[in-house]
């Protein structure tokens, strides 16, 4: 009997190794970032990136994957007096990809954004995202 499950022990190692894993294209990130984030789940964003991935929004930048995770809990957290969270009042344009570059355009009310995804061995290693339109953003904490 340990015999027969010998194989089924390293067949299931292998499958977990990285080299057998599922390579996601830029399109995917971007479906799933946006999936997070309609969820609120600034975890699962985070856990997206690479370790030392760079997530720069508007003026505020986050590196590493505690201060993306940070980062996201304040965009994708319910609103005050009960509001969804999450990416409400989006609507995407455009999503597409060049190589290992992924984009996404999108609108909500007056604001127009276009965000670029640097996919590296699997994880987003960069997102930027370009805003155009609505109230200026407030300066960056210090």
């Amino acid at each position: 009997m340990k015999l027969k499950l010998a194989p089924l022990a390293v067949l299931a190692a292998l499958a977990a190794t990285p080299a057998l894993a599922q390579t996601l294209s830029p399109e995917d990130f971007i479906h799933r970032h946006m999936d997070f984030a309609a969820k609120g789940d600034a975890a699962a964003i985070a856990n997206d990136f690479a370790v030392d991935g760079a997530s720069i929004n508007g003026g505020n930048a986050a590196v590493g994957r505690d201060a993306i995770r940070a980062q996201f809990a304040k965009l994708v957290a319910p609103r005050p007096g009960g509001g969804g969270g999450g990416m409400g009042g989006m609507k995407v344009d455009k999503i597409w990809s060049q190589g290992n570059v992924g984009f996404i355009q999108w609108e909500a009310g007056p604001v127009h954004a276009t965000e670029v995804f640097v996919i590296h061995d699997n994880k987003i290693a960069s997102q930027s995202v370009f805003m155009s339109g609505g109230p200026p953003a407030p300066p960056p904490a210090k």
